[in-house]
């Protein structure tokens, strides 16, 4: 399979899962990124999304957590194709307007650079690179953490039955540091490109 096929493979497969399946999954999945956000530094904040097309949906948990803990949540915002995302701050009460794609972001202007991301995966593999929908946002968002020297965390969401053995990375994907699915979270093991 191509890329683009595998992304159609992971896309059926996560739009089959039974709602109720789902809804235990997701918890499964928030709380293996609960176990992470726990050891890592998190005062600058954590960039969240808002889950589309079957996505794990943790923003409700995420809120509810960062507020207990005191730390801001920012979603990301496309503003437009083929560039980095930025982040926005967020609240279950904020302002919402929509982004280049019509998808919900936060209004206003302030931008944040969160120090941990959740980033959707539509496919992943082992060594930690993923499939998304094929604009390269979050790529081009991880490229430009570095670019500017912030350092962050990016912890990939996803379900255990979009994993292949590999998804063939190209010379602009960055892995993630963590994987986590509704079977548990992992770093992985190896980072090689081909």
């Amino acid at each position: 399979m191509d890329r683009g096929q595998m992304r159609q493979w992971a896309l059926a497969r996560r739009a089959a899962i039974a709602p109720e399946v789902r809804r235990r999954w997701d918890e499964a999945i928030w709380q293996g990124v609960e176990e992470i956000l726990a050891s890592l530094p998190v005062s600058e904040g954590i960039g969240g999304y808002w889950a589309v097309r079957s996505e794990p949906d943790l923003l409700t948990p995420l809120s509810a957590w960062a507020t207990r803990h005191g730390i801001g949540v920012a979603l990301p915002v496309a503003l437009q194709k083929a560039a980095p995302l930025i982040f926005r701050p967020w609240r279950p009460d904020s302002p919402m307007t929509r982004d280049v794609f019509g998808l919900p972001v936060p209004a206003g202007e302030e931008t944040l650079w969160p120090a941990v991301l959740l980033v959707p995966l539509v496919a992943f593999d082992a060594a930690g690179y993923r499939i998304g929908y094929g604009g390269g946002f979050y790529d081009r968002t991880l490229a430009a953490y570095r670019a500017a020297g912030r350092p962050v965390t990016a912890i990939g969401v996803g379900y255990e039955c979009a994993r292949l053995p590999d998804t063939r990375p190209e010379a602009h994907d960055l892995p993630m540091d963590w994987i986590v699915t509704e079977e548990g979270r992992f770093q992985p093991a190896e980072r090689k490109r081909v």
